[in-house]
């Protein structure tokens, strides 16, 4: 033990320090307002930074908030939403409203939460996607509804397209943006933003 003592190993030397101690995070987190536009880019880049719809929207808005607002959302990662791509793999939820609402319930109590998302839904079911395309241009369709097997099949039967093709990720890329803006639409005018 001393000789190992004696030679100055950085683990032997090493010093304990405490981890930084953090206020329980205020529930729901603080929000600033958000602009649409700007979240509808970020979801779009954010789809193929972090290769997926659920974590493009979630980033969208919540990584928005970490860079203006820092804790709690800081805290909170995107990669949380790594699963939601394809509808959580099996072709259900599309991921982008996923993400979306998974940013709403950090930020509004859940009565308000139920009201944006069942908003969302339905403007979601209603919505010609893409409405953006700033890189492939693409025919538009309206899903009828949230789930991703039906969105994507409606839109690739329209395209003539599969699910790897880059027009199809490039309409979900839009798809997500498009969902988050909406998302932050209708936050911003809840609180009267």
């Amino acid at each position: 033990g001393a000789a190992l003592a004696s030679t100055g190993l950085p683990l032997l030397n090493m010093r304990a320090e405490a981890a930084p101690v953090l206020n329980p995070a205020p529930y729901p987190f603080p929000y600033v307002k958000l602009e649409p536009q700007a979240t509808l880019e970020r979801g779009y880049k954010s789809f193929y930074e972090f290769g997926g719809c659920g974590m493009g929207a979630f980033d969208a808005i919540v990584g928005q908030l970490a860079e203006l607002t820092g804790y709690p959302y800081d805290q909170v990662p995107v990669q949380m939403l790594g699963s939601a791509s394809g509808g959580f793999g099996a072709g259900t939820l599309c991921g982008s409203l996923a993400g979306a609402i998974m940013a709403v319930g950090l930020i509004l109590e859940p009565a308000d939460a139920k009201k944006v998302t069942a908003d969302l839904f339905k403007w979601y079911k209603e919505t010609p996607f893409p409405g953006y395309q700033p890189e492939i241009k693409n025919p538009t369709t309206v899903a009828g509804s949230i789930d991703c097997l039906d969105s994507c099949s409606e839109f690739m039967a329209a395209a003539n397209v599969t699910m790897a093709d880059d027009a199809r990720k490039a309409r979900c890329a839009s798809v997500t943006g498009e969902t988050a803006a909406k998302a932050v639409e209708l936050i911003n005018a809840l609180k009267g933003l």
